[in-house]
């Protein structure tokens, strides 16, 4: 995996919904790697129930930086009785519609980290991101929050792996700033006037869409790189990337 696709994403709402949560839905304030993952699947035109062996712990890496500080708003979803009907002429029971608030996201922005073993993907990829092109509409949770996306550079960008031996600070330890979100076992260096946050979101799932394992990360609100003990990484362009 000597090279990545570099692509922004953003929306003026999205909504990551957390599935555990019932009455008040609440969001994650990134989109999660299965998310991201589906977001791509729709680019290529992959359906829902194909794409998991593509990016699957083996042969995919994604990271994601927040570049548009996180801000949240809440709003109030209509829900309808599906069990008796998709539409509302067809419900004649009262209580037609349900109402409940959602927490979502205002004036997204991140930055998409990718490398996949299988190259004919890889480039089948940068040519509809370069050409603004996709085979279904991109959104960024839901389809309301309709998204936009734009590649980085002109080309795939180069990765170097980063050895930790090789980045000594002057206070003794091995320390780096990470422009993307870390994942929570590394340890990170709490600095003033940051705003940290710490989130478990879906990492893999199973073609049944049964998500099979997650993953725990640290992120600054702002977007600022987080400063982190001990740790390789990897240097895309100017950007340093943990992947997971």
């Amino acid at each position: 995996m000597e090279k990545a696709l570099v692509f922004d994403i953003w929306s003026n709402h999205a909504y990551f919904r957390k599935g555990y949560t019932a009455t008040s839905t609440l969001t994650y304030p990134f989109p999660s790697r299965t998310t991201i993952a589906g977001f791509i699947s729709g680019i290529l035109g992959f359906e829902k129930n194909s794409y998991c062996d593509i990016f699957n712990e083996k042969n995919s890496k994604i990271s994601i930086r927040i570049l548009n500080p996180i801000k949240k708003f809440r709003m109030n979803l209509n829900y309808i009785n599906t069990k008796e009907g998709f539409l509302l002429s067809d419900i004649k029971s009262t209580g037609k519609r349900t109402q409940i608030q959602a927490e979502f996201l205002k004036d997204v922005k991140y930055r998409i980290y990718l490398s996949l073993e299988d190259k004919k993907i890889m480039d089948n990829l940068f040519d509809l991101i370069y050409n603004h092109k996709s085979f279904y509409t991109p959104y960024l949770g839901i389809s309301e929050c309709i998204a936009n996306f734009k590649i980085v550079g002109e080309d795939f960008i180069p990765i170097e792996n980063i050895d930790v031996n090789n980045n000594q600070s002057t206070d003794g330890k091995n320390s780096v700033c990470i422009d993307t979100i870390v994942p929570s076992n590394n340890k990170i260096i709490i600095q003033p006037k940051m705003k940290y946050g710490i989130i478990k979101s879906p990492q893999f799932m199973n073609q049944d869409r049964v998500v099979t394992s997650y993953i725990e990360h640290y992120y600054e609100e702002n977007g600022k790189p987080i400063k982190i003990e001990t740790s390789d990484y990897f240097k895309i362009g100017d950007d340093n990337v943990i992947f997971f």
